[in-house]
């Protein structure tokens, strides 16, 4: 992992000393859900009927990705990203970890192109992981997991909120990254890029964030219409899946087990966060497309044809 990428993750893991977020002015429903038992990913169409979409919705994230099936489309274009820093506010919320923009940062930070009809606005970065090395993304391919996802959620610059915007077509856009781990001794981040909170809060500030940096260094990618992988799981996102892993060290992985999650009025309950990532979903007759070259192209009339992957060897972990 590069310098850039390093450095966030590290800023991550400093929230291993603090204890989680309070969760005082949120409402019951939004926190009365977790990754386990009966608040977990099987009950959350249940216990709030706004969340109906989590038990009955047909196109659900996430999903596995079967490299046979791909559907190359050359018509997809490159993904535009702004490239200014950004500020905000990296958080344990008791189910995940997540940097939050600054809502009144300026200029917001745009994406555009890819399959993308319209430019979003980035909202947050979620982070997703497991108990073990070998689990923690949300989407699989082939049937296999990854260490961790990296999850970048865009509300339409339409809509006047992130929470306007969820609940309509196309209002929501998640780029996606797989983390793989790499068996590497850990490199200790430079002090003067981490903000420590003396108060001892679950909330760091930090400034002058690169988001682009924080990408792995490709165009290919993989896309398909899903949706919120947690509550209340509204089907309104398009999904970019990028083609190529950052790389964690075990070292990391384990100090991300290591936070605790809590919930309104159990303060003195504290469970370890682990495993906070939602199972696959069913796929639903949706198509997955990419724009990674097919290594056999058919041509027709001097133009590319759509053609479909019997073997998808250029997707590469390592």
């Amino acid at each position: 992992m590069d310098g850039v990428k390093r450095v966030f993750l590290a800023v991550v893991l400093q929230l291993t000393l603090f204890v989680p977020v309070r969760q005082g002015n949120r409402k019951l429903w939004s926190i009365w859900w977790s990754y386990h038992g009966i608040s977990g990913p099987d009950y959350w169409g249940l216990v709030n009927t706004q969340w109906g979409l989590c038990s009955k919705g047909r196109f659900q994230s996430p999903v596995d990705i079967n490299p046979r099936t791909l559907l190359y489309d050359p018509n997809l274009r490159p993904l535009r990203l702004d490239t200014h820093r950004v500020d905000g506010h990296l958080m344990n919320t008791g189910n995940d970890i997540t940097f939050q923009m600054d809502a009144a940062f300026d200029p917001p930070f745009l994406l555009a192109g890819g399959p993308l009809a319209y430019t979003y606005r980035v909202h947050r970065i979620k982070l997703h992981f497991g108990r073990v090395d070998q689990i923690g993304s949300e989407h699989t391919v082939g049937g296999r997991p990854f260490s961790m996802e990296v999850q970048l959620l865009a509300y339409n610059i339409i809509y006047d909120s992130y929470d306007e915007a969820a609940g309509h077509a196309h209002g929501l856009t998640s780029v996606a990254v797989f983390g793989v781990l790499q068996l590497q001794k850990h490199l200790p981040p430079p002090t003067e890029a981490l903000r420590h909170d003396k108060e001892g809060r679950s909330v760091l500030s930090i400034s002058g964030l690169s988001i682009p940096n924080l990408l792995p260094d490709t165009k290919n990618y993989m896309t398909y219409d899903g949706s919120l992988t947690q509550p209340a799981c509204y089907e309104t996102v398009t999904w970019i899946i990028i083609n190529k892993p950052l790389y964690v060290s075990k070292e990391d992985l384990s100090r991300l087990r290591e936070l605790t999650e809590s919930k309104e009025g159990q303060q003195d309950e504290q469970y370890l966060q682990e495993n906070n990532f939602r199972p696959t979903m069913p796929l639903s007759r949706r198509t997955v497309r990419t724009n990674i070259v097919p290594r056999s192209q058919e041509q027709s009339c001097g133009k590319k044809k759509i053609t479909i992957f019997e073997v998808n060897d250029r997707y590469r972990v390592t």
